[in-house]
């Protein structure tokens, strides 16, 4: 059986973005992703933020890492769409 790890990075401008959206230490600030055989692909929009202020983070790229035997890491990394840079 395959051990995946899900790790999530940001470039700078969705880094500022949702600390905006989800402060460090707000009872808000929690993700919530879809199962790793759902995951994005690149290109693909996700819509973070608490319950009513959402907004879309687009999924930059997707890399994988190989751990070691069946250890993995999979990184998504988010970026805002291009007009709101």
């Amino acid at each position: 059986m395959s051990n995946i790890q899900l790790d999530i990075e940001w470039t700078e401008a969705a880094s500022r973005k949702i600390e905006k959206l989800m402060p460090r230490g707000s009872q808000d600030a929690f993700l919530a992703l879809p199962p790793v055989e759902c995951l994005p692909m690149e290109g693909d929009v996700l819509f973070l933020g608490p319950a009513g202020k959402q907004q879309p983070f687009i999924v930059a790229e997707r890399q994988y890492h190989h751990d070691g035997d069946a250890d993995w890491t999979i990184i998504l990394i988010l970026d805002v769409p291009h007009e709101t840079h």
